[in-house]
């Protein structure tokens, strides 16, 4: 439905898919995700040292072969372009700054803010506009002001919907209550190592994988704010804006 309401082609979405793909192997291969993820071995010795549902190998050919998920007849949304459903966990530790002081804890990053919000479950997979919408809002930030940015990859169509009601004067107007559009936030700054249609989105964690790889990243480059925001069934969105000293 949300492919449909801005118009966002097939093609589109198996492009996003390819290159979050492309982005996830760049980030492994240069060791960004080093720190990050962990090796995991079984009892037989074996060991597995990056996500198994990166696709180093997809393409355009090979998701465009693949049937719609949803709407059989007319969809565009497939398994290629949608997030892979997997097991994975993370972990952060949240403490205020009295027992960072008293435990003498290495800071990653500081939480500034959180913001939460809903829409029409028809409509699930836009909260994240709104609660970004609303974090910046009282945060007095620009999304030009963000680093980065991670969205999680719910599906190709999802994060491009998000993309352009974010930049779209309309829904500005009239489901946000603004005068303008908060614009778009620039792809290179969108998920820049990739995100859940390469790596997975094992519910319930991914929320925690976004705010340590947003971290993370914005540490590599030195610090400035971020934000980690992903939609929830039923229609909501929750952000949280993150920073990270130089």
């Amino acid at each position: 439905m949300v492919a449909h309401r801005f118009g966002i082609a097939r093609e589109a979405q198996d492009a996003f898919a390819i290159e979050s793909h492309r982005r996830l192997a760049a980030a492994f291969d240069s060791s960004q995700m080093a720190n990050e993820v962990e090796t995991l071995y079984d009892t037989q010795g074996k060991f597995v040292t990056e996500d198994n549902g990166l696709r180093r190998d997809t393409d355009v050919a090979k998701l465009a072969g693949l049937r719609p998920v949803f709407d059989r007849k007319y969809g565009t949304v497939t398994s290629g372009n949608s997030s892979q459903v997997t097991d994975g966990a993370a972990m952060l530790l949240l403490a205020s700054e009295d027992a960072v002081n008293r435990h003498h804890l290495r800071v990653l990053g500081e939480l500034l803010g959180h913001e939460w919000a809903g829409v029409e479950p028809a409509q699930m997979g836009l909260g994240p506009v709104h609660a970004v919408a609303r974090l910046l809002a009282r945060s007095k930030l620009k999304m030009r002001d963000l680093a980065q940015m991670e969205l999680n990859e719910a599906f190709a169509a999802q994060v491009l919907g998000c993309q352009a009601a974010w930049d779209s004067a309309q829904y500005a107007r009239d489901e946000l209550g603004l005068d303008a559009p908060l614009g778009s936030m620039d792809p290179a700054k969108l998920n820049p190592d990739g995100g859940a249609i390469a790596c997975g989105h094992p519910v319930g964690a991914s929320g925690a994988r976004l705010v340590l790889h947003l971290l993370s990243a914005l540490r590599r480059k030195g610090g400035s704010y971020g934000v980690a925001t992903l939609c929830i069934g039923g229609g909501q969105g929750g952000a949280m804006l993150v920073r990270v000293g130089a």
